[in-house]
């Protein structure tokens, strides 16, 4: 990119208040100039290339916000608290949500016209656009600057972000990506008084149980258990 196109981009980058929609205009105006077809007002990249810069983005998100998790020193964090913040944070959900309150105009011109074609933008797609926007700008710009936004952009979440209250969303985004399959829930027993009962269920996966848990309700038995089977994969691996 040229220099004068790239310091623009940072400025908006080291924004106090990110302005992701002018941030997405500019990086594709700017790439477009440098790589690809000026004319074009969506990012003039291939579907190859685009999962590439998916690929990258998602190793430079997990170290950036992996880097800040461990920074928190006021929070004093486990590494199983701080493994399930990341896993959580850096989920296709979280980074749907992300985009769409911040580029709701703008983010699908980063996506590849032959995925676009399909008119339909679930979580992994707006998801993956905002990966492959990381690992574009941090090819063309370093890891400092993009630190800095994804850090600025991320902050609100980091802080009210509650490492138990998604497990069962991450234990399920870790054996979808991995096993193409998800875990099931099974109540194993029911105790207590009947206004007050406690809950006990088992998670599994191919008939092996990974975690159990207890609560007051179904919902917080089912965290519970995900939150141990968490845990047991961190130790396995």
């Amino acid at each position: 990119m040229a220099s004068t196109s790239c310091q623009s981009l940072i400025e908006l980058l080291r924004a106090p208040d990110p302005d992701l929609n002018r941030i997405i205009t500019t990086f594709i105006s700017c790439f477009n100039a440098a790589y690809g077809d000026p004319a074009r007002d969506h990012w003039d990249v291939t579907k190859e290339e685009w999962q590439r810069y998916e690929f990258l983005g998602d190793s430079v998100l997990n170290l950036i916000v992996s880097q800040s998790l461990y920074t928190r020193r006021n929070a004093a964090l486990t590494e199983g608290e701080m493994t399930r913040m990341l896993g959580g944070m850096v989920s296709n959900r979280s980074l749907d949500q992300l985009v769409r309150k911040h580029g709701e105009t703008t983010f699908t011109l980063l996506i590849p016209a032959v995925i676009g074609e399909q008119k339909t933008y679930g979580e992994r797609i707006t998801g993956g656009a905002f990966e492959a926007l990381v690992g574009a700008l941090y090819c063309e710009i370093g890891l400092d600057d993009v630190a800095f936004f994804v850090n600025t952009m991320m902050r609100e979440s980091l802080d009210r972000y509650d490492p138990g209250e998604n497990a069962i969303g991450i234990l399920q985004e870790y054996f979808q990506k991995r096993y193409k399959s998800v875990p099931t829930y099974r109540q194993t027993k029911r105790e207590g008084p009947a206004h007050k009962p406690i809950f006990t269920f088992e998670v599994l996966f191919d008939n092996r149980v990974l975690g159990r848990g207890s609560g007051e309700s179904t919902r917080q038995a089912q965290q519970e258990a995900a939150r141990r089977a968490l845990d047991a994969l961190k130790k396995e691996s």
